[in-house]
Protein backbone atom coordinates (compact mmCIF):
# COMPACT_ATOMS: atom_id res chain seq x y z
CA UNK A 1 0.00 0.00 0.00
CA UNK A 2 1.46 3.53 -0.94
CA UNK A 3 1.96 6.03 1.88
CA UNK A 4 -0.98 8.72 2.08
CA UNK A 5 0.24 12.39 0.44
CA UNK A 6 0.97 14.83 2.78
CA UNK A 7 -0.37 18.48 2.29
CA UNK A 8 1.88 20.97 1.96
CA UNK A 9 2.97 23.89 3.63
CA UNK A 10 0.87 26.67 1.77
CA UNK A 11 -2.30 24.10 1.40
CA UNK A 12 -1.94 23.24 5.00
CA UNK A 13 -1.83 27.21 5.80
CA UNK A 14 -4.66 27.95 3.51
CA UNK A 15 -6.83 25.33 4.54
CA UNK A 16 -6.80 26.54 8.03
CA UNK A 17 -7.10 30.03 7.52
CA UNK A 18 -10.62 29.14 4.56
CA UNK A 19 -11.55 27.11 7.87
CA UNK A 20 -11.11 30.05 10.72
CA UNK A 21 -12.13 32.64 8.06
CA UNK A 22 -15.40 30.78 7.50
CA UNK A 23 -16.76 29.59 10.46
CA UNK A 24 -15.66 33.28 12.25
CA UNK A 25 -17.75 34.87 8.74
CA UNK A 26 -20.70 32.50 9.57
CA UNK A 27 -20.86 33.02 13.18
CA UNK A 28 -20.34 37.17 12.86
CA UNK A 29 -22.74 37.03 10.08
CA UNK A 30 -25.18 34.83 11.95
CA UNK A 31 -24.86 37.45 14.60
CA UNK A 32 -25.15 40.77 12.50
CA UNK A 33 -28.37 39.08 11.12
CA UNK A 34 -29.94 38.28 14.14
CA UNK A 35 -29.00 42.18 15.08
CA UNK A 36 -29.67 43.60 12.04
CA UNK A 37 -33.55 41.98 12.13
CA UNK A 38 -34.06 42.88 15.52
CA UNK A 39 -33.24 46.49 14.83
CA UNK A 40 -34.80 46.55 11.62
CA UNK A 41 -38.13 45.05 13.14
CA UNK A 42 -37.82 47.48 15.95
CA UNK A 43 -37.51 50.62 13.77
CA UNK A 44 -40.17 49.13 11.87
CA UNK A 45 -42.20 49.13 15.33
CA UNK A 46 -41.49 52.86 15.70
CA UNK A 47 -42.45 53.55 12.25
CA UNK A 48 -45.61 51.95 12.60
CA UNK A 49 -46.34 53.04 15.58
CA UNK A 50 -45.85 56.74 14.69
CA UNK A 51 -48.26 56.55 11.66
CA UNK A 52 -50.64 54.94 13.68
CA UNK A 53 -50.40 57.72 16.90
CA UNK A 54 -50.03 60.38 13.34
CA UNK A 55 -53.65 58.81 12.25
CA UNK A 56 -55.21 58.83 15.57
CA UNK A 57 -54.51 62.15 16.04
CA UNK A 58 -55.68 63.67 12.58
CA UNK A 59 -58.69 66.02 12.80
CA UNK A 60 -59.69 64.79 9.92
CA UNK A 61 -59.64 61.14 11.41
CA UNK A 62 -61.99 62.08 14.89
CA UNK A 63 -64.32 64.33 13.03
CA UNK A 64 -64.76 61.15 10.67
CA UNK A 65 -65.75 58.79 13.90
CA UNK A 66 -67.48 61.81 15.45
CA UNK A 67 -70.42 62.02 12.86
CA UNK A 68 -69.92 58.69 12.13
CA UNK A 69 -69.34 59.33 8.06
CA UNK A 70 -66.26 58.72 6.12
CA UNK A 71 -65.76 62.20 5.33
CA UNK A 72 -63.63 63.15 1.71
CA UNK A 73 -60.99 64.52 3.29
CA UNK A 74 -60.23 61.72 5.89
CA UNK A 75 -60.14 59.45 2.67
CA UNK A 76 -57.55 61.34 1.06
CA UNK A 77 -55.51 62.06 4.03
CA UNK A 78 -55.07 58.16 5.00
CA UNK A 79 -54.67 57.61 0.68
CA UNK A 80 -51.60 59.98 1.16
CA UNK A 81 -50.26 58.45 4.58
CA UNK A 82 -50.42 55.07 2.43
CA UNK A 83 -48.62 56.57 -0.54
CA UNK A 84 -45.95 58.90 1.45
CA UNK A 85 -44.45 56.36 4.34
CA UNK A 86 -42.61 53.95 3.17
CA UNK A 87 -42.87 50.15 4.70
CA UNK A 88 -46.92 50.77 5.28
CA UNK A 89 -49.14 48.21 3.32
CA UNK A 90 -52.12 49.09 5.52
CA UNK A 91 -54.75 51.74 7.37
CA UNK A 92 -57.42 50.90 8.85
CA UNK A 93 -59.78 53.53 10.81
CA UNK A 94 -62.80 51.62 13.15
CA UNK A 95 -65.25 53.33 15.46
CA UNK A 96 -65.75 51.82 18.71
CA UNK A 97 -68.11 48.95 17.60
CA UNK A 98 -65.66 47.45 15.49
CA UNK A 99 -67.24 48.85 12.16
CA UNK A 100 -64.28 50.08 9.63
CA UNK A 101 -64.97 53.10 8.23
CA UNK A 102 -61.24 53.50 6.16
CA UNK A 103 -59.61 50.71 4.55
CA UNK A 104 -57.28 50.53 1.22
CA UNK A 105 -59.63 48.25 -0.30
CA UNK A 106 -63.16 50.24 -0.70
CA UNK A 107 -65.10 46.87 -0.26
CA UNK A 108 -64.28 46.40 3.55
CA UNK A 109 -65.64 49.64 4.51
CA UNK A 110 -68.36 49.62 6.78
CA UNK A 111 -67.80 45.89 7.37
CA UNK A 112 -66.73 44.70 10.79
CA UNK A 113 -62.58 44.62 11.36
CA UNK A 114 -61.12 40.93 11.69
CA UNK A 115 -58.20 41.31 13.56
CA UNK A 116 -57.81 39.62 17.45
CA UNK A 117 -55.92 41.79 19.22
CA UNK A 118 -57.96 45.43 18.80
CA UNK A 119 -59.62 44.34 21.89
CA UNK A 120 -57.06 45.45 24.19
CA UNK A 121 -58.15 48.83 22.91
CA UNK A 122 -61.54 48.96 24.24
CA UNK A 123 -59.63 47.05 27.20
CA UNK A 124 -58.43 50.47 27.84
CA UNK A 125 -54.79 49.63 26.75
CA UNK A 126 -52.61 52.57 25.25
CA UNK A 127 -50.94 51.85 21.92
CA UNK A 128 -49.10 49.01 21.32
CA UNK A 129 -47.02 46.21 18.64
CA UNK A 130 -48.19 43.15 17.94
CA UNK A 131 -48.75 40.63 14.80
CA UNK A 132 -52.35 40.05 14.12
CA UNK A 133 -54.29 38.65 10.64
CA UNK A 134 -56.81 40.77 9.61
CA UNK A 135 -58.43 41.67 6.64
CA UNK A 136 -55.56 41.98 4.86
CA UNK A 137 -54.20 38.75 6.40
CA UNK A 138 -51.21 38.30 8.54
CA UNK A 139 -49.59 41.09 9.23
CA UNK A 140 -47.27 43.43 11.85
CA UNK A 141 -49.02 45.75 13.35
CA UNK A 142 -49.22 49.32 15.25
CA UNK A 143 -52.66 50.14 17.18
CA UNK A 144 -53.67 53.59 18.62
CA UNK A 145 -56.39 54.47 20.61
CA UNK A 146 -58.95 57.43 19.17
CA UNK A 147 -60.31 59.94 21.63
CA UNK A 148 -62.78 62.67 20.97
CA UNK A 149 -64.32 65.56 23.29
CA UNK A 150 -64.15 64.81 26.90
CA UNK A 151 -60.99 61.90 26.49
CA UNK A 152 -63.90 59.71 25.23
CA UNK A 153 -62.89 56.74 23.26
CA UNK A 154 -63.92 56.64 19.67
CA UNK A 155 -62.17 53.86 17.85
CA UNK A 156 -58.94 52.75 17.00
CA UNK A 157 -56.66 53.43 14.21
CA UNK A 158 -54.36 50.19 13.47
CA UNK A 159 -51.27 50.34 11.16
CA UNK A 160 -49.76 47.76 9.42
CA UNK A 161 -47.24 46.12 6.86
CA UNK A 162 -48.05 42.54 5.45
CA UNK A 163 -45.67 39.76 6.66
CA UNK A 164 -44.83 38.87 2.98
CA UNK A 165 -43.19 42.79 3.00
CA UNK A 166 -41.58 41.80 6.19
CA UNK A 167 -39.90 38.73 4.75
CA UNK A 168 -39.18 40.95 1.99
CA UNK A 169 -36.85 43.05 4.24
CA UNK A 170 -35.88 40.33 6.36
CA UNK A 171 -34.36 38.83 2.66
CA UNK A 172 -32.92 42.07 2.16
CA UNK A 173 -30.92 42.69 4.77
CA UNK A 174 -29.68 38.73 4.93
CA UNK A 175 -28.39 38.74 0.96
CA UNK A 176 -26.76 41.91 2.41
CA UNK A 177 -24.38 40.55 5.02
CA UNK A 178 -24.43 37.35 2.70
CA UNK A 179 -22.75 39.51 -0.05
CA UNK A 180 -20.50 41.27 2.75
CA UNK A 181 -19.47 37.39 4.45
CA UNK A 182 -18.41 36.43 0.56
CA UNK A 183 -16.20 39.51 -0.18
CA UNK A 184 -14.50 38.97 3.69
CA UNK A 185 -14.16 35.26 2.27
CA UNK A 186 -12.48 36.20 -1.26
CA UNK A 187 -10.10 38.71 0.86
CA UNK A 188 -9.44 36.06 3.98
CA UNK A 189 -8.47 33.78 0.90
CA UNK A 190 -6.12 36.27 -0.91
CA UNK A 191 -4.51 37.24 2.06
CA UNK A 192 -4.13 33.14 3.12
CA UNK A 193 -2.20 32.86 0.12
CA UNK A 194 -0.16 35.73 0.35
CA UNK A 195 0.79 34.35 3.79
CA UNK A 196 0.95 30.81 2.90
CA UNK A 197 3.86 32.11 -0.12
CA UNK A 198 5.63 34.13 2.80
CA UNK A 199 5.94 31.60 4.91
CA UNK A 200 7.13 29.19 1.68
CA UNK A 201 9.83 32.05 1.35
CA UNK A 202 10.96 32.03 4.53
CA UNK A 203 11.28 28.16 4.95
CA UNK A 204 13.34 28.44 1.71
CA UNK A 205 10.35 26.68 -0.39
CA UNK A 206 11.08 23.17 1.68
CA UNK A 207 8.17 21.67 3.71
CA UNK A 208 8.49 21.47 7.63
CA UNK A 209 9.04 17.47 7.15
CA UNK A 210 11.73 18.10 4.93
CA UNK A 211 13.54 21.02 6.80
CA UNK A 212 13.32 18.56 9.89
CA UNK A 213 14.89 15.70 8.06
CA UNK A 214 17.46 18.02 6.48
CA UNK A 215 18.39 19.53 10.07
CA UNK A 216 18.91 15.97 11.41
CA UNK A 217 20.92 14.86 8.85
CA UNK A 218 22.91 17.45 9.23
CA UNK A 219 23.44 17.21 12.48
CA UNK A 220 24.41 13.80 12.30
CA UNK A 221 26.86 14.55 9.58
CA UNK A 222 28.67 17.36 12.24
CA UNK A 223 28.43 15.05 14.62
CA UNK A 224 30.66 12.54 12.86
CA UNK A 225 33.05 15.24 11.90
CA UNK A 226 36.52 15.14 13.29
CA UNK A 227 37.15 19.14 13.48
CA UNK A 228 35.44 20.33 16.55
CA UNK A 229 32.34 22.79 15.88
CA UNK A 230 31.33 25.38 18.94
CA UNK A 231 28.17 27.95 17.61
CA UNK A 232 26.58 30.69 19.46
CA UNK A 233 24.21 33.31 19.32
CA UNK A 234 23.55 37.04 19.34
CA UNK A 235 23.40 36.57 23.36
CA UNK A 236 26.49 35.06 23.50
CA UNK A 237 24.42 31.82 24.57
CA UNK A 238 25.69 28.50 23.18
CA UNK A 239 23.53 26.83 20.32
CA UNK A 240 24.99 24.18 19.23
CA UNK A 241 28.50 22.23 19.65
CA UNK A 242 28.97 19.19 18.28
CA UNK A 243 30.43 15.83 20.02
CA UNK A 244 33.80 16.50 18.98
CA UNK A 245 34.23 19.79 19.99
CA UNK A 246 32.55 18.70 23.54
CA UNK A 247 35.48 16.42 23.73
CA UNK A 248 37.89 18.80 22.84
CA UNK A 249 36.60 21.04 25.36
CA UNK A 250 35.69 19.13 27.84
CA UNK A 251 32.02 19.66 28.47
CA UNK A 252 28.65 17.31 27.58
CA UNK A 253 26.68 18.64 25.04
CA UNK A 254 23.37 17.87 26.67
CA UNK A 255 25.02 20.34 29.67
CA UNK A 256 26.53 23.48 27.67
CA UNK A 257 22.93 23.77 25.43
CA UNK A 258 21.47 27.57 25.90
CA UNK A 259 23.96 28.50 28.55
CA UNK A 260 26.26 31.97 28.50
CA UNK A 261 29.82 31.11 26.30
CA UNK A 262 31.08 32.20 29.77
CA UNK A 263 29.42 29.84 31.90
CA UNK A 264 29.75 26.78 29.69
CA UNK A 265 33.07 27.34 28.63
CA UNK A 266 34.79 29.89 30.69
CA UNK A 267 38.21 30.27 28.87
CA UNK A 268 36.79 30.68 25.52
CA UNK A 269 37.23 33.88 23.69
CA UNK A 270 34.95 33.20 20.79
CA UNK A 271 32.59 36.26 21.35
CA UNK A 272 35.34 38.59 20.38
CA UNK A 273 34.77 37.94 16.94
CA UNK A 274 31.43 38.89 17.03
CA UNK A 275 32.81 42.46 18.58
CA UNK A 276 35.22 42.66 15.65
CA UNK A 277 33.45 41.35 12.95
CA UNK A 278 37.13 40.20 11.37
CA UNK A 279 37.80 36.18 11.58
CA UNK A 280 40.61 34.41 12.99
CA UNK A 281 42.83 31.31 11.67
CA UNK A 282 44.76 28.61 12.89
CA UNK A 283 44.53 30.35 16.47
CA UNK A 284 46.91 28.28 19.13
CA UNK A 285 44.77 27.48 22.00
CA UNK A 286 47.26 24.70 23.56
CA UNK A 287 47.99 27.20 26.69
CA UNK A 288 44.41 27.62 27.41
CA UNK A 289 43.15 23.86 26.76
CA UNK A 290 46.31 21.76 27.67
CA UNK A 291 46.33 20.16 24.12
CA UNK A 292 47.75 20.84 20.91
CA UNK A 293 44.81 22.84 19.47
CA UNK A 294 44.09 24.93 16.54
CA UNK A 295 41.10 27.20 15.83
CA UNK A 296 39.48 28.95 13.49
CA UNK A 297 36.93 31.79 14.52
CA UNK A 298 34.48 32.98 12.49
CA UNK A 299 31.16 35.77 13.13
CA UNK A 300 28.07 35.18 11.59
CA UNK A 301 26.77 38.17 9.95
CA UNK A 302 23.25 38.79 8.69
CA UNK A 303 23.03 42.05 6.70
CA UNK A 304 26.40 43.39 7.58
CA UNK A 305 25.01 42.93 12.19
CA UNK A 306 26.72 39.90 13.90
CA UNK A 307 23.88 37.90 15.02
CA UNK A 308 26.58 34.84 16.40
CA UNK A 309 29.57 33.22 15.80
CA UNK A 310 31.51 29.67 15.20
CA UNK A 311 34.60 28.08 15.72
CA UNK A 312 36.00 24.91 14.06
CA UNK A 313 38.48 23.08 16.31
CA UNK A 314 41.26 20.87 15.38
CA UNK A 315 43.68 18.38 17.03
CA UNK A 316 47.21 20.23 15.67
CA UNK A 317 49.11 17.24 16.06
CA UNK A 318 46.61 15.86 13.84
CA UNK A 319 47.05 18.13 11.53
CA UNK A 320 50.85 18.10 11.35
CA UNK A 321 50.36 14.19 10.44
CA UNK A 322 48.65 14.74 7.46
CA UNK A 323 50.47 17.15 6.40
CA UNK A 324 53.05 15.35 6.62
CA UNK A 325 51.89 12.27 4.73
CA UNK A 326 50.59 15.09 2.01
CA UNK A 327 54.17 16.19 1.35
CA UNK A 328 55.98 12.86 1.90
CA UNK A 329 58.43 14.43 4.35
CA UNK A 330 57.58 11.98 6.77
CA UNK A 331 58.81 9.23 5.07
CA UNK A 332 61.84 11.02 4.03
CA UNK A 333 62.74 11.64 6.93
CA UNK A 334 62.42 8.30 8.41
CA UNK A 335 64.17 7.04 5.39
CA UNK A 336 67.44 9.46 5.81
CA UNK A 337 66.95 8.35 10.14
CA UNK A 338 67.58 4.46 9.29
CA UNK A 339 70.14 5.83 6.96
CA UNK A 340 71.86 7.57 9.30
CA UNK A 341 71.67 4.74 11.72
CA UNK A 342 72.99 2.16 9.92
CA UNK A 343 76.15 4.30 9.56
CA UNK A 344 76.48 4.95 12.87
CA UNK A 345 76.42 1.17 13.22
CA UNK A 346 79.35 0.80 10.70
CA UNK A 347 81.09 3.95 12.23
CA UNK A 348 80.74 1.72 15.62
CA UNK A 349 82.20 -1.52 14.34
CA UNK A 350 85.27 0.57 12.61
CA UNK A 351 85.57 1.97 15.75
CA UNK A 352 85.90 -1.24 17.95
CA UNK A 353 88.37 -2.57 15.26
CA UNK A 354 90.65 0.35 15.42
CA UNK A 355 90.52 -0.15 19.58
CA UNK A 356 91.50 -3.28 19.08
CA UNK A 357 94.48 -2.19 16.25
CA UNK A 358 93.21 -4.45 13.74
CA UNK A 359 94.02 -2.06 11.00
CA UNK A 360 94.16 -4.14 8.04
CA UNK A 361 90.43 -5.85 9.06
CA UNK A 362 89.77 -2.13 9.40
CA UNK A 363 90.66 -0.94 6.26
CA UNK A 364 89.37 -4.44 4.28
CA UNK A 365 86.06 -3.38 6.49
CA UNK A 366 85.79 0.23 5.14
CA UNK A 367 86.88 -1.00 1.37
CA UNK A 368 83.75 -3.84 1.76
CA UNK A 369 81.86 -1.46 2.64
CA UNK A 370 82.22 1.76 0.58
CA UNK A 371 81.97 -1.04 -2.36
CA UNK A 372 78.40 -2.64 -1.17
CA UNK A 373 77.19 0.81 -0.72
CA UNK A 374 78.65 1.86 -3.47
CA UNK A 375 76.62 -0.97 -5.29
CA UNK A 376 73.79 -0.32 -3.58
CA UNK A 377 73.42 3.32 -4.01
CA UNK A 378 75.03 3.20 -7.54
CA UNK A 379 71.99 0.52 -8.32
CA UNK A 380 69.11 2.89 -7.49
CA UNK A 381 70.88 6.55 -8.81
CA UNK A 382 71.89 4.73 -12.08
CA UNK A 383 68.24 3.34 -12.72
CA UNK A 384 66.03 6.42 -10.83
CA UNK A 385 66.43 9.95 -11.79
CA UNK A 386 64.45 11.47 -9.45
CA UNK A 387 66.13 12.82 -6.94
CA UNK A 388 63.87 12.59 -4.27
CA UNK A 389 62.59 9.23 -5.45
CA UNK A 390 65.98 8.11 -5.03
CA UNK A 391 66.70 8.88 -1.71
CA UNK A 392 63.49 7.52 -0.28
CA UNK A 393 64.77 3.96 -1.95
CA UNK A 394 68.28 4.64 -0.47
CA UNK A 395 66.60 4.98 2.92
CA UNK A 396 63.88 2.69 3.06
CA UNK A 397 66.83 0.00 1.80
CA UNK A 398 68.89 0.87 4.86
CA UNK A 399 65.69 0.86 7.14
CA UNK A 400 64.57 -2.55 5.75
CA UNK A 401 67.85 -3.98 6.25
CA UNK A 402 67.94 -3.03 10.07
CA UNK A 403 64.86 -5.06 10.03
CA UNK A 404 66.16 -7.84 8.54
CA UNK A 405 64.20 -7.21 5.44
CA UNK A 406 65.68 -7.65 1.68
CA UNK A 407 64.75 -4.39 -0.66
CA UNK A 408 65.72 -4.78 -3.98
CA UNK A 409 65.19 -3.05 -6.83
CA UNK A 410 63.97 -4.77 -10.13
CA UNK A 411 67.00 -4.90 -12.74
CA UNK A 412 64.75 -3.55 -15.59
CA UNK A 413 63.64 -0.61 -13.46
CA UNK A 414 64.28 2.82 -14.66
CA UNK A 415 62.28 6.58 -13.78
CA UNK A 416 63.58 9.28 -15.50
CA UNK A 417 63.94 13.32 -14.09
CA UNK A 418 61.81 16.16 -14.34
CA UNK A 419 57.86 15.35 -14.03
CA UNK A 420 56.73 13.29 -16.92
CA UNK A 421 54.36 11.19 -15.17
CA UNK A 422 54.44 12.44 -11.56
CA UNK A 423 55.93 15.32 -9.31
CA UNK A 424 58.69 14.43 -7.11
CA UNK A 425 56.00 14.52 -4.20
CA UNK A 426 53.77 11.99 -5.80
CA UNK A 427 56.52 9.45 -5.98
CA UNK A 428 58.07 10.00 -2.44
CA UNK A 429 54.37 9.59 -0.84
CA UNK A 430 53.23 6.46 -3.13
CA UNK A 431 56.55 4.73 -2.64
CA UNK A 432 56.89 5.58 0.76
CA UNK A 433 54.01 4.64 1.78
CA UNK A 434 53.51 1.08 -0.28
CA UNK A 435 57.09 0.09 0.97
CA UNK A 436 56.45 1.43 4.66
CA UNK A 437 53.04 -0.69 4.47
CA UNK A 438 54.96 -3.79 3.21
CA UNK A 439 58.24 -3.16 5.90
CA UNK A 440 55.66 -2.94 8.85
CA UNK A 441 53.81 -6.70 7.10
CA UNK A 442 56.55 -8.21 6.87
CA UNK A 443 57.78 -7.58 10.41
CA UNK A 444 54.54 -8.54 11.83
CA UNK A 445 55.50 -12.28 10.80
CA UNK A 446 57.80 -14.82 11.36
CA UNK A 447 57.75 -15.89 7.49
CA UNK A 448 60.96 -16.33 5.75
CA UNK A 449 62.46 -15.16 3.33
CA UNK A 450 61.53 -11.27 4.30
CA UNK A 451 62.14 -9.62 0.71
CA UNK A 452 59.96 -6.41 -0.94
CA UNK A 453 60.81 -6.00 -4.49
CA UNK A 454 60.11 -2.42 -6.13
CA UNK A 455 59.64 -2.30 -9.54
CA UNK A 456 59.51 1.41 -11.77
CA UNK A 457 59.57 0.64 -15.57
CA UNK A 458 58.89 3.59 -18.13
CA UNK A 459 57.73 1.83 -21.47
CA UNK A 460 56.54 5.24 -23.80
CA UNK A 461 54.04 7.38 -22.44
CA UNK A 462 52.91 4.63 -19.50
CA UNK A 463 54.64 4.05 -15.93
CA UNK A 464 54.35 1.29 -14.13
CA UNK A 465 55.00 1.17 -10.29
CA UNK A 466 54.98 -2.05 -8.29
CA UNK A 467 55.82 -2.66 -5.02
CA UNK A 468 55.50 -7.17 -4.37
CA UNK A 469 56.40 -8.39 -1.01
CA UNK A 470 56.87 -11.49 0.29
CA UNK A 471 54.35 -11.19 3.73
CA UNK A 472 51.20 -12.85 5.46
CA UNK A 473 48.61 -11.55 2.82
CA UNK A 474 45.31 -10.12 2.96
CA UNK A 475 41.71 -11.66 2.77
CA UNK A 476 39.65 -10.36 -0.01
CA UNK A 477 37.79 -8.49 2.54
CA UNK A 478 40.36 -6.62 3.25
CA UNK A 479 41.76 -5.70 -0.03
CA UNK A 480 38.23 -3.64 -0.62
CA UNK A 481 38.90 -2.23 2.04
CA UNK A 482 42.34 -1.11 2.13
CA UNK A 483 41.99 2.23 0.19
CA UNK A 484 39.22 3.65 2.50
CA UNK A 485 40.15 6.21 4.75
CA UNK A 486 40.61 5.29 8.69
CA UNK A 487 40.57 1.42 7.92
CA UNK A 488 43.46 -0.24 9.44
CA UNK A 489 44.63 -3.64 10.53
CA UNK A 490 46.89 -1.33 13.21
CA UNK A 491 46.20 0.80 15.60
CA UNK A 492 43.97 4.26 15.98
CA UNK A 493 44.92 7.09 14.01
CA UNK A 494 45.94 4.68 11.22
CA UNK A 495 44.22 4.23 7.78
CA UNK A 496 45.34 7.57 5.79
CA UNK A 497 49.05 6.24 4.14
CA UNK A 498 47.10 4.21 1.23
CA UNK A 499 43.85 6.39 1.22
CA UNK A 500 46.53 9.09 0.08
CA UNK A 501 47.76 6.58 -2.22
CA UNK A 502 44.71 5.93 -4.06
CA UNK A 503 43.62 9.84 -3.69
CA UNK A 504 46.94 10.50 -5.83
CA UNK A 505 46.35 8.08 -8.36
CA UNK A 506 42.56 9.11 -8.72
CA UNK A 507 43.89 12.56 -9.32
CA UNK A 508 46.56 11.71 -11.93
CA UNK A 509 44.02 9.40 -13.74
CA UNK A 510 46.26 6.41 -12.74
CA UNK A 511 44.86 3.03 -12.10
CA UNK A 512 45.80 0.77 -9.38
CA UNK A 513 45.17 -3.19 -8.82
CA UNK A 514 46.22 -5.10 -5.25
CA UNK A 515 46.92 -9.11 -5.77
CA UNK A 516 47.22 -10.63 -2.34
CA UNK A 517 46.90 -13.97 -1.18
CA UNK A 518 46.99 -15.46 2.68
CA UNK A 519 50.15 -17.20 3.30
CA UNK A 520 52.01 -15.85 -0.05
CA UNK A 521 52.54 -12.21 0.13
CA UNK A 522 51.00 -8.65 -1.83
CA UNK A 523 51.30 -6.68 -4.65
CA UNK A 524 50.55 -3.41 -5.70
CA UNK A 525 50.29 -2.45 -9.29
CA UNK A 526 50.17 1.61 -10.57
CA UNK A 527 49.88 2.62 -13.70
CA UNK A 528 49.85 6.26 -14.95
CA UNK A 529 49.99 7.87 -18.60
CA UNK A 530 52.27 10.66 -19.08
CA UNK A 531 50.45 14.06 -18.78
CA UNK A 532 50.20 16.24 -22.15
CA UNK A 533 50.19 19.68 -21.89
CA UNK A 534 46.45 20.33 -20.98
CA UNK A 535 46.63 18.41 -17.69
CA UNK A 536 50.36 20.01 -17.18
CA UNK A 537 49.11 23.51 -17.29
Amino acid sequence: MGSKPTRTIGKAVLSINLLSILLSVALCMGGAIWLGVGLERRNLDEKLMNAALMVAQSPFVIDSLETQTSRPEMIQFLENSIHSVSDIDTIVVADSQNIQLYHPNPELIGQPYQGKVQQRIFDGEGPFNSDDTGSSGAERCAYAPIYGQDNLLLGFAMVGINIRSLSGIIHSITAQYIFLGFLAVILGFFLSQQLSKRIKSALLGYEPEVIGNLFQQRSDILDALEEGILAIDRDHRVMYVNHAASEILGGAVSNVIGKPLSQAFPGSVLDRVMRTRRAEYYVDLSAATQKPILANRLPILENGKPVGAVAIFRDRSEVARLAEDLTGAKHMVEAMRAYTHEFMNKLHVLMGLLQLQEYQQAEDYIMETARIQKEAVGAITARVEDPSAAALLIGKTSRASELGIKLSLELSSHLSGGNAFLPSEAYVTILGNLIENAIEALNQTSRTPKEILVGLLEKGDTLLISVDDTGPGMSPEATQRIFHQGYSTKSKHRGTGLALVKEIVDAYQGTIRVESALGTGTSFIITFHRRGKESEA
